[in-house]
């Protein structure tokens, strides 16, 4: 599918063979209309969505309720994408709640369904609820009850639950295993909608959902519950509907921009993904007031694409040291000797951050700016690192490989670029993510390892060095085993993670929240050992579902 050594034509002096990748093309070239927002109809949708706030609100509000019907109601308002305009109210109640009903005594008239959708969200939200609340599934030989396998709407959400869990949480260990097993035997033999709920939760647990998407497909199973609330199912719809114009309209600025840059003739060597980017965007940041950050998001995306190709799929290491040794400086110097294509990819680099750093300036955020090009630095730093070992065919130690992976990967270079138009993201927030915390450590280490997990294929194909090879290598197993243990290094991060967003934290929820999400994205792009990122018709579907197709409403 690739080749190892090629040539590209330059305008250079000579030609010089280049590790060049055969990357598959823009599948979005003839698919992304161009949209003009109907303004008369977004005023239409934003009117009737006020009025449906205000009645779900107070049904949200609403006395008399058992305390099992709050937590299924707030469930639906998250599941359905609309939890974004009750943030407050949910948070109250949350509080409320964990304040008065921590006491486990008081679980012991839930059923199984009930219990594990509280613990979930009380997690999902940081509040550290004991797995105490499931002692009364258990048996005395400390496993689940087999009276339970004929329940599934309750292994369904115990399912659900144990993907919340930390170090520690035993029980949802069996949990998972527990219910994965009898929801993979019974699913066979469920009416249609619990089926595709089971068949779906098996290939992406909630948690580790995409939120955006998650809603799209939720909205379609609610509807088709006969005892949906048609006021909550209405305003899903169209909050769905309107955040996608306004997706729209970004999309098609994003894709102006991309083509402003002139990418196919200045940077041929590279992937044309700035569909893919918007995509990756939309993931992390769907909410309406995170607009900008969601577009500086994507064009930094766009760019760490661009140069990361540069190292991968196109310098040779003379150019890679001379680029390194220029970005050290930030200053364009001493780039004389580097191809035609390096240094228009690289003057784009440079005049797209001089913007930016002048607009933060304005806003008093240069603290963010100055981290945010730190990152630049490090990333190149040690992408040259990576590119060396590629170049030389050199096959690193998995320790090494994973040291310096965790930064080329641009975890924690996309995450700055998150913060740099995040209100919330004070001079404290930039600070903690300076103190390389285990949070971000857990998120850098599983966007390399679900990246590598994805990728294997297409660099083994090309001759790249893998993570995947030098666990093989340093442990003397099959890729197989391999990739069985990679899973369970993931699944380690997520647990990390978890516990590193459970109260009190360091920085806000929203920047919480937006870690976790840039890793739902990577799980859904990478995690059936497919790289969906170089590959783009694998999540065609979901960027379809997100960004192209309008929800009928």
């Amino acid at each position: 599918m690739a080749s190892a050594q090629a040539s590209l034509p330059s305008n250079n002096r000579q030609e010089t063979a280049r590790p060049l990748a055969d990357f598959p093309e823009n599948i979005w070239a003839d698919h992304i209309a161009p949209f003009t927002l109907d303004k008369q109809e977004y005023e239409m949708c934003e009117r009737e969505i006020q009025i449906l706030k205000a009645e779900v609100a107070s049904m949200v509000l609403a006395t008399g309720k058992t305390m099992t019907e709050r937590f299924d109601f707030i469930d639906k308002i998250e599941r359905l994408g609309v939890s974004h305009h009750f943030d407050i109210e949910i948070e109250n109640q949350l509080q409320e709640f964990f304040n008065v009903y921590t006491n486990l005594g008081e679980y012991s008239a839930y059923d199984l369904s009930s219990a594990a959708l509280q613990f979930r969200l009380f997690r999902q939200h940081g509040f550290n609820i004991s797995c105490g609340i499931f002692d009364q599934f258990i048996d005395a030989k400390g496993k689940f009850k087999e009276s339970l396998c004929n329940d599934t709407r309750g292994l369904l959400s115990l399912y659900e639950a144990s993907h919340v869990r930390t170090h520690g949480d035993k029980i949802l260990e069996e949990a998972l295993a527990f219910t994965t097993t009898h929801l993979t035997s019974g699913g066979p033999h469920l009416d249609s909608t619990l089926a595709k709920q089971v068949k779906h939760a098996l290939e992406q647990p909630l948690h580790e959902g995409i939120p955006r998407y998650e809603a799209w497909r939720y909205i379609s199973i609610y509807e088709e519950d006969e005892s949906h609330n048609k006021v909550l199912l209405r305003l899903a719809k169209l909050d769905y509907h309107l955040l996608q114009m306004s997706y729209k309209e970004e999309l098609c600025e994003i894709t102006r921009w991309g083509k402003g840059l002139e990418s196919v003739s200045n940077f041929p060597y590279a992937r044309d993904r700035f569909v893919e980017c918007y995509f990756w965007a939309v993931g992390t940041l769907y909410e309406p007031q995170h607009s900008l950050a969601r577009m500086t998001f994507a064009k930094v995306a766009a760019l760490i694409t661009m140069i990361d190709d540069i190292y991968d799929a196109y310098g040779t290491l003379d150019e890679l040291q001379i680029l390194t040794d220029s970005a050290e400086r930030w200053d364009g110097s001493g780039v004389d000797q580097l191809s035609d294509y390096i240094k228009a990819s690289y003057a784009t680099l440079l005049k797209f951050n001089k913007e930016v750093g002048e607009d933060l300036a304005k806003k008093q955020r240069t603290y963010a700016f100055n981290k945010y090009i730190e990152d630049w630095k490090q990333y190149m730093r040690t992408n040259l690192t990576q590119s060396r070992w590629f170049l030389t065919k050199e096959l690193p130690s998995f320790a090494d490989y994973i040291s310096n992976g965790a930064i080329t990967i641009g975890a924690y270079l996309i995450a700055s670029a998150g913060f740099l138009d995040m209100d919330s993201a004070s001079e404290d927030v930039i600070n903690w993510m300076s103190t390389n915390p285990k949070l971000m450590v857990a998120y850098s280490t599983h966007s390399r390892l679900i990246n590598d997990y994805g990728g294997h294929k297409f660099d083994k194909e090309r001759g790249s060095s893998t993570a995947l090879e030098c666990y093989m290598k340093d442990h003397n197993i099959s890729e197989e085993e391999a990739a069985k243990k990679f899973r369970e290094m993931i699944e380690n991060a997520w647990k990390v993670m978890n516990e590193e967003c459970l109260r009190p934290t360091p920085i806000p929820r929203d920047g919480l929240k937006m870690l976790l999400n840039i890793a739902r994205v990577g799980e859904t792009v990478y995690k059936h050992r497919i790289d969906g990122f170089t590959e783009p018709h694998i999540i065609k579907d979901h960027i379809r579902a997100m960004l192209v197709d309008f929800m009928s409403i």
